[in-house]
């Protein structure tokens, strides 16, 4: 599993969405343009062209309007690691036997309010989960009585 980069968090959830957006488009179609963000987020594309100027001013991406969008390192270390937040809670979720739709639906947009410092804890218990099955049972069958 991979490890949360200890990210100062000091962006907005929204800033946040766009970049993970902007970054899960780039690694499953190569590119990711105004209208694909705009139909991802459900928010109109001169919306999407405004905040992209916005992350282009603030060093998250590099924007030229027709042209495209790519993260600058700093952008894509703040999606990672909202994609790692995300990854975390739904494992961790999963692990305990929660419905997968539940689990997405509690994990959903709560990543950005979860410090590093918690989702690092997080992790380690997932870990430790992964590496001691017998103990991952007891936990399971306690919680289902």
């Amino acid at each position: 599993m991979p490890k949360t980069a200890q990210v100062v968090r000091k962006e907005t959830p929204r800033l946040e969405d766009y970049l993970e957006a902007i970054l899960n488009l780039v690694s499953a179609k190569g590119d990711a343009s105004t209208v694909d963000l705009a139909n991802h987020l459900g928010v109109k594309p001169p919306t999407v062209s405004g905040m992209l100027q916005r992350l282009d001013e603030r060093g998250y991406l590099l924007y030229e309007p027709y042209r495209g969008i790519r993260l600058t390192t700093r952008g894509e270390k703040v999606a990672r690691s909202v994609i790692e937040r995300h990854q975390a809670v739904s494992q961790l979720l999963d692990l305990l036997g929660v419905e997968e739709k539940i689990a997405y639906e509690d994990t959903e947009g709560r990543e950005h309010h979860v410090h590093p410092a918690t989702i690092h804890k997080v992790e380690r218990l997932v870990d430790f989960l992964h590496d001691h099955p017998e103990e991952l049972r007891l936990i399971r069958d306690y919680i289902e009585k």
